[in-house]
């Protein structure tokens, strides 16, 4: 029953991501013009030394190595975790964080069928840390889904944000990136932004850092569903197994007392035939 539910889990969120990459698709072409004459992505050099972490795990187990895989890899990242605050999303992330002593500033949980708005939170918080340079790295870690045999445990940068970044980050959700020129050039003459540039790119930076955020929560969704479904549908297969072996034990040790049986009632007739 597990099995079943998790595959049409899995469906569903797959309609979503397929929903992510049309808008991604009609974000960027809009984008794609601004990007011609001036850089999305100002360099930037953070003067804190604090570091934040977006940890994003399931709610609930019975889904394999899912956690266990990525979990390692994040704790493995950060040597020094005193200058480390960890936001976290899941309930198994949050007990492995307060297991290791892990500063946990924040932590969510979502539904299997969540929406972006649930997490407005993690967006409202990112930004006010983004505005008051709290962090000087954040980086999101989640298990990236390539297909429903193969988890990818990643950790993006998502503070600073660079182009090269971003564009991997979209390569990975196989969205068709707008062809990046070499050279800036000027606005063109029919080109009217509104109200100016400056809150047009502070705009759009803040729709990419969320819609990165939901992308990581999704692809770990999708994963979650995919490895409840394999780790059910081997635990099916297993105890299939080893019903089929216990039933040829009981079937051997069954017919095994039934000869018994005949050969004792063989043997007291034949005792009775000769007295």
């Amino acid at each position: 029953a597990m099995e079943v539910i998790a595959t049409i889990k899995l469906q569903k969120v797959k309609k979503s991501a397929e929903h992510l990459r049309e808008y991604m698709n009609t974000f960027l072409g809009m984008l794609s013009s601004i990007q011609s004459y001036t850089d999305l992505f100002p360099s930037v050099e953070p003067q804190a030394r604090r570091q934040l972490a977006i940890v994003i795990t399931s709610e609930k187990g019975l889904c394999g190595s899912l956690n266990t895989t990525l979990l390692k890899q994040f704790a493995w990242a950060y040597n020094d975790i005193s200058n480390l605050d960890v936001y976290v999303i899941g309930k198994k992330g949050k007990e492995y964080c307060t297991r290791r002593g892990y500063t946990i500033i924040w932590s969510n949980h979502l539904s299997d069928t969540f929406i972006s708005d649930d997490l407005q939170e993690l967006y409202d918080f990112l930004e006010q840390a983004q505005n008051s340079g709290t962090y000087k790295e954040i980086k999101v870690w989640y298990n990236f889904f390539k297909n429903t045999m193969k988890q990818i445990p990643a950790g993006f940068q998502l503070f600073p944000l660079s182009t090269d970044r971003f564009h991997e980050f979209m390569e990975s959700l196989e969205i068709i990136l707008p062809e990046r020129q070499s050279t800036r050039t000027t606005p063109s003459k029919y080109m009217k932004l509104e109200p100016d540039r400056e809150t047009i790119l502070d705009k759009a930076y803040d729709i990419m850092r969320n819609v990165i955020i939901y992308g990581a929560v999704l692809h770990n969704k999708t994963w979650e569903f995919a490895a409840r479904m394999l780790a059910m549908k081997g635990a099916k297969d297993n105890a299939t197994t080893i019903i089929d072996d216990l039933t040829l034990a009981y079937n051997k040790a069954r017919q095994d007392a039934i000869t018994k049986e005949v050969l004792e009632i063989v043997s007291a007739k034949a005792v009775l035939d000769d007295n």
